[in-house]
């Protein structure tokens, strides 16, 4: 009998360790959430215990306007300065006088506009928060955003399902004959209602990915439900005072649940914190297919059953081996990332190009991962070993875009530049991990 309950205990153990789980522990000091698959890190956020901006809607009051640089420096609270770049500032919702337009003219942006905004990144380094006039709200079916008044759909969407869920939106009375989203204040109830949102800029709508696994119902539900919740926000903001926030940040253990894992890519979620897990039960965002559990063995924690400690520290250092032996360097620098492949302890081998073609190949699968792991961003240059065969070359280039399109953070791989590196853009959404690290204290342990 107690062989069967080891052999239980076992088996639980390598459930535990092979499938896709969001963990919410503390690694050390630092709380944070870890997404892991087959017992490697996928993902990780390091929560810092700084007030943060991103995603929150704001009430600011234009401070200073810069036309050289063409932006603005606004407060979002008394002192809590953010900075507006010019292109983040097209068509704002001004809320204490008439006129709408770009900046630059007559009737732009000027000290002492109350103008509505929301958070866009944190503050890093010597760089103040930014913040954009792009009010945007979204659920897990559609985006929609103060500005141009297009319909957009998900690149992941197949041709035939952009057109099967354009001829849904176009049937419905939120949307015009062209596919566009009608002007907010016609979905109004009042007249004094209407009146306000027309001084509302327009407003775009995307359909994401997940709209193609909905029912006409489900999609038609959601659409409504995020119309009314945008509709009220807007509103709302014309009764309220400089410095109000109308929405705030999500909670940290919320945004890394929206911003590490891709829709049904955790199987679960796991969590040895007793409040953390009742509250996240209380939020309903653990909904099937998603289990969420908590961890109660004390004798074993969370931290040391799935090695966190020793991956987050990998995750931060500069070189990463691979399983043919040879290896990865990752230095990010003020302007740029630059990661190097090398042969390692197979240099005789760099003159055989079956070897070279494998190892690149093994390469750009772990660079891929690396980049969303340690959340790299801005220009990523990447130099493999050097390859004599066009045709290995672009068989490199489309690997890499097929693992990019895993990244829940938009990354394009742009193609090899004249000096054989391979470039890659990925857009900035919030600093990277090895400055999270630094923030939670966990480089400064270290």
């Amino acid at each position: 009998m107690g062989g069967n309950i080891k052999g239980e205990m076992k088996s639980e153990k390598e459930d535990r360790l092979t499938s896709d789980k969001l963990l919410y522990t503390t690694v050390g000091t630092c709380p944070g959430a870890f997404l892991m698959r087959e017992n490697r890190l996928l993902s990780a956020s390091l929560f810092s215990s700084e007030e943060r901006i991103t995603g929150g809607i704001y009430i600011a009051r234009v401070k200073e306007s810069v036309k050289n640089l063409d932006a603005c420096f606004v407060e979002i609270q008394k002192d809590r300065v953010c900075f507006l770049p010019g292109k983040e500032m097209e068509s704002p919702c001004i809320l204490n006088r008439t006129g709408q337009s770009s900046f630059g003219t007559e009737s732009g942006l000027k000290p002492g506009d109350l103008v509505l905004i929301q958070g866009l990144r944190e503050a890093q380094k010597t760089k103040l928060p930014a913040v954009t006039t792009k009010i945007s709200l979204s659920n897990p079916f559609f985006a929609i955003s103060l500005g141009p008044g297009r319909t957009g759909y998900s690149a992941k969407l197949t041709k035939e399902k952009r057109e099967e869920i354009r001829q849904i939106l176009t049937g419905t009375p939120f949307f015009e004959a062209d596919g566009s989203l009608k002007p907010l204040f016609t979905f109004a109830e009042e007249p004094a209602q209407q009146e306000l949102l027309k001084k509302v800029p327009s407003a775009g709508l995307i359909a994401r990915t997940e709209c193609a696994h909905a029912s006409p119902e489900e999609l038609l539900t959601a659409l409504e439900e995020l119309l009314k919740e945008f509709r009220e926000l807007l509103l709302a903001a014309f009764y309220r005072s400089a410095f109000t926030c109308l929405k705030p940040v999500l909670k940290p253990w919320q945004e890394a649940l929206t911003t590490l894992v891709i829709p049904g890519e955790a199987a679960e979620i796991v969590t040895d914190a007793p409040a953390l897990y009742q509250e996240i039960a209380d939020s309903g965002l653990a909904a099937p297919p998603l289990t969420l559990r908590l961890y109660e063995d004390a004798e074993y924690p969370l931290e040391k059953l799935y090695g966190l400690n020793t991956k987050l520290s990998e995750a931060l250092g500069t070189r990463i081996w691979l399983r043919s032996g040879a290896y990865l360097i990752i230095e990010p620098t003020e302007a740029l990332t630059v990661i190097d492949v090398n042969s390692g302890k197979f240099e005789a081998q760099r003159d055989n190009a079956a070897f070279i073609r494998s190892v690149n190949l093994e390469a750009a699968d772990e660079i891929a991962r690396q980049i969303r792991l340690r959340n790299l961003s801005g220009m990523i240059l990447v130099d493999f070993i050097n390859m004599t065969d066009p045709g290995d070359q672009e068989e490199l280039i489309q690997r890499m875009r097929e693992n990019v399109r895993l990244d829940r953070v938009k990354t394009a791989v742009i193609d090899f530049t004249k000096l054989g590196l391979m470039e890659i853009t990925r857009l900035k959404k919030s600093p990277p991990l090895a400055e999270q690290a630094r923030a939670a204290g966990f480089l400064r342990r270290k």
